[in-house]
């Protein structure tokens, strides 16, 4: 799925603009419940001098804002993480170990993945918007899309390494988009409640693909 093409997109319950404040309660802007892709509209966002993006399935009220996975979310211990790709099909990306968290694993069926870490014996499914959370999502273009979006307008650029492009909406300072020009067809999203903390981790170089 192209996020730049204008047919065979997912029907969107949610849409977030660079003109309007909002709220680490919502969540990552790629969370989704069963079957759920995230989309990106740059049509919208070149023309108005927008940054919009469309996601298909969180709520905005929190009442589904959990992820949705074919056997449920589940906790990941260090060993079992690296079976995480090939269990997904591609590589995904993680902030590495964090002291006192959990590892919470969850997907779509489709590919989208999270991965969440837990803390002070959060239980794995928890609907809370608590913590961070790195959500990786193949798409088609993926990378061209996040390229194109970059530079837009209430956009906040990250420079990463390897050719690396990222932007946050300085709106809504709690989500990172990112995406590298050597995994063409994969977005990644850093989430963290605390403004611009996803920015911070971020940009200390933290995200990497899980070995």
């Amino acid at each position: 799925m192209s996020p730049v093409e204008s047919q065979d997109r997912p029907a969107a319950v949610g849409l977030h603009a660079a003109s309007e404040e909002g709220s680490a309660a919502d969540g990552p802007l790629g969370r989704f419940s069963p079957g759920a892709r995230i989309a990106i509209i740059a049509g919208l966002a070149v023309a108005f001098g927008l940054a919009v993006w469309v996601v298909t399935a969180p709520s905005r009220d929190g009442s589904e804002a959990t992820a949705g996975s074919l056997d449920g979310p589940r906790l990941v211990a260090d060993d079992e993480l690296a079976d995480v790709p090939d269990e997904v099909g591609h590589a995904v990306f993680w902030a590495g170990e964090q002291p006192g968290a959990e590892v919470e694993f969850s997907d779509d069926g489709g590919g989208n993945v999270h991965l969440r870490y837990l803390t002070d014996g959060a239980d794995a499914g928890t609907a809370a918007q608590s913590y961070l959370d790195i959500g990786t999502y193949p798409f088609n273009g993926a990378y061209e899309a996040t390229r194109s979006l970059a530079g837009g307008k209430g956009l906040e650029t990250v420079d990463l390494g390897g050719g690396g492009i990222g932007f946050m909406d300085r709106a809504r300072p709690y989500s990172v988009i990112m995406a590298w020009p050597n995994q063409p067809d994969l977005q990644i999203e850093v989430y963290h409640p605390e403004k611009r903390r996803a920015l911070e981790i971020v940009r200390d170089g933290d995200i990497v693909p899980l070995p």
